[in-house]
């Protein structure tokens, strides 16, 4: 090679990697996963600090470049997207920087590694997309799941989990525009703005790290605190019946503020809320639990008004009802008193796959995260991701 004059030298790289620019200064060490930060929007601000590039993600042109953006508003245009005062024909826009890029949305800014994405839909609504190396991924979402503060072996056993999780979804959602949600629907997610030090050094410590069944990789759920048990997946998506999700006693989640809980409702605040959502019932007269599942959390409910007409709704559906972080859980007893209606339950979430509290009271007894990752998906293999497409999903 030494032997080869600069400008032959140079022209061969073009020939092997493509025109000069940031794209090709990003090849992924690690798969990449596209989060959906914003949907449904119908303008955004984008900011960049340090040299970057506006570009068409398709053809790769590059529109705009500089040392420095400015807050710069994205919305539709006449014809598709426009930046700033620029018009463009384009559906989707690319914003790189070498540093990072920064969504100022909702009087809120978060940083982001990687490219953002702006898409414009059918609908001409815009969504942002992050789109960067899994890697980096789970940085920004372990803050958000976990105490950094918890002992290390909790904070890899999340890093495991949470990055098997994004793999799953990433096979799952090939097809569509985005694999993930940056909020509960998927994994919480704040870019570079929640990175941390010890959420960091768990993640680089169980580097490509991944959790197999049958050689496959599979949704990875996890939720605060099981209360005592964890759920069976196939409680809740029948189409799931998969062994490592099949639910394990669980006595390490005791100290957790979770474990215990009780909220009080006037009758007239379910009523309103199930007429909203389309379960048509009068003035309540009563609530029964009429089915419970092996974990002993709520299958069925009746609900009576005081004309007699019953409604028989799902633990899961009356939940979603009420929302999800008002009845913390589906394994609680009804008390009623009137006009009002008290449950008192235990745990938090939806059940199925790790317990974290579980696992931070199992790192706390000196438990390493290989152990508790297999206590709660039993049957798995700790695998190493093999190239940016490494598994199988279910």
């Amino acid at each position: 090679m030494k032997n080869i004059p600069p400008l032959i030298f140079l022209f061969l790289c073009f020939l092997v990697f493509g025109k000069p620019g940031f794209a090709s200064e990003t090849a992924a060490h690690s798969p990449l996963v596209r989060i959906a930060v914003a949907k449904d929007i119908d303008r955004v601000s984008i900011k960049m600090s340090g040299a970057y590039e506006i570009s068409d993600p398709l053809s790769r042109d590059i529109l705009s470049k500089d040392i420095r953006l400015a807050p710069t508003v994205v919305t539709k245009g006449m014809k598709g997207l426009k930046f700033g005062a620029r018009e463009t024909t384009l559906k989707r826009l690319r914003f790189y920087s070498h540093r990072d890029v920064t969504v100022l949305l909702n009087n809120k800014e978060r940083r982001y590694r990687g490219f953002i994405d702006i898409v414009l839909t059918p609908k001409d609504e815009l969504i942002v997309i992050n789109q960067l190396e899994v890697e980096d991924y789970i940085k920004g979402v372990l803050l958000h799941e976990v105490s950094n503060r918890w002992p290390m072996e909790a904070l890899k056993v999340q890093a495991v989990a949470a990055r098997t999780y994004a793999l799953n979804q990433m096979k799952v959602n090939a097809v569509r525009d985005f694999d993930v949600t940056n909020d509960i629907y998927s994994q919480v997610y704040g870019g570079l703005t929640s990175e941390r030090y010890r959420t960091n050094l768990a993640v680089d410590s169980t580097r490509g790290e991944i959790l197999t069944y049958q050689g496959k990789v599979f949704p990875t759920y996890f939720h605060a605190t099981c209360g005592g048990r964890t759920e069976d997946a196939a409680e809740l998506w029948p189409n799931q019946p998969l062994p490592p999700l099949a639910g394990v006693r669980c006595i390490y989640c005791r100290e957790s503020p979770h474990y215990f809980w009780k909220k009080d409702f006037q009758v007239t605040e379910i009523e309103k809320k199930l007429n909203a959502k389309g379960f048509k019932i009068g003035a309540i007269e009563d609530i029964a639990v009429t089915q419970r599942n092996k974990s002993d959390r709520i299958l069925t409910l009746i609900i009576t008004d005081k004309e007699g007409h019953q409604l028989t709704i799902s633990g899961k559906d009356f939940r979603e009802v009420m929302g999800p972080n008002i009845i913390r859980s589906n394994n609680y007893y009804i008390v009623m008193q009137g006009e009002y209606c008290d449950l008192i339950g235990k745990g938090w979430g939806h059940g199925v796959g790790m317990c974290q509290w579980g696992s931070q009271g199992m790192a706390a007894q000196g438990f390493t995260y290989d152990k508790i990752l297999l206590f709660y998906y039993p049957g798995t293999v700790l695998s190493k991701i093999k190239g940016p497409d490494p598994v199988r999903a279910y």
